[in-house]
């Protein structure tokens, strides 16, 4: 009995993350379609296919579901299986992105940074719509705990890159300190300058990321 009860937990355990993953991305597509402020619970539940009671039992408020689906349109809502543990280091943070690996192993700033934004324009590209709708729910005291969170996480990690890319060879441009290499990098590399050149402006994905590539090459580290 002991070796059934056994086998059986991994399939609950996959089946509520797949309810959880459905629900997120419901909840995501109708933030990103309606706003955050017009999108209910009930809207939530019924676009995943579960009970209302489901949906608050998992997550209990709108702003929490509102704060995991940052987190697994960041991560993939495909790959997303649960909020990291408390405290959530800068180590944990940046672990958690397929270009993590790769950048630690890049001996060259430049190739490093090549690799950081591709992956960064990625994450920008489906976080984007969702800040948008984010923005626009500002005065919301939920959201605006969601945001000013999301933007001290995003500043620690940039600030871990902008370090990483000091110590390789290369390094930051002459001239440049980490703390404005870290201001440069937050703002020209956002999911606002994303979404305001492709959505805004009509330009590719990969338009957009070769762009940006090039401008924070040229902004952040040395020239050959």
């Amino acid at each position: 009995m002991a070796s059934q009860t056994q086998r059986a937990a991994p399939t609950r355990r996959k089946r509520a993350l797949v309810t959880r993953r459905r629900m997120l991305a419901a909840a995501y597509h109708l933030f990103c379609a309606n706003g955050y402020v017009p999108t209910t619970m009930e809207a939530i539940a019924a676009e995943a296919g579960v009970a209302v009671q489901t949906l608050y039992f998992t997550f209990h408020t709108k702003g929490a579901i509102l704060g995991e689906v940052l987190g697994a349109a960041i991560v993939g809502l495909d790959d997303w299986t649960n909020p990291p543990a408390e405290p959530i280091t800068v180590e944990t943070l940046v672990g958690i992105h397929d270009w993590y690996d790769d950048f630690k192993a890049e001996p060259d700033a430049r190739k490093a940074l090549a690799l950081f934004v591709a992956s960064g324009a990625e994450i920008h590209g489906r976080v984007g719509p969702l800040v948008g709708a984010m923005h626009a729910a500002g005065g919301d005291p939920d959201v605006a705990a969601v945001l000013a969170l999301a933007e001290q996480r995003r500043a620690e990690v940039y600030r871990w890159v902008v370090d990483g890319l000091a110590q390789k060879s290369g390094g930051l441009r002459p001239g440049l300190s980490e703390d404005r290499a870290t201001d440069v990098l937050l703002v020209l590399f956002s999911a606002e300058t994303y979404q305001a050149l492709t959505a805004g402006r009509g330009w590719s994905a990969s338009a957009c990321t070769s762009f940006l590539a090039e401008l924070l090459t040229q902004q952040l580290v040395m020239q050959p």
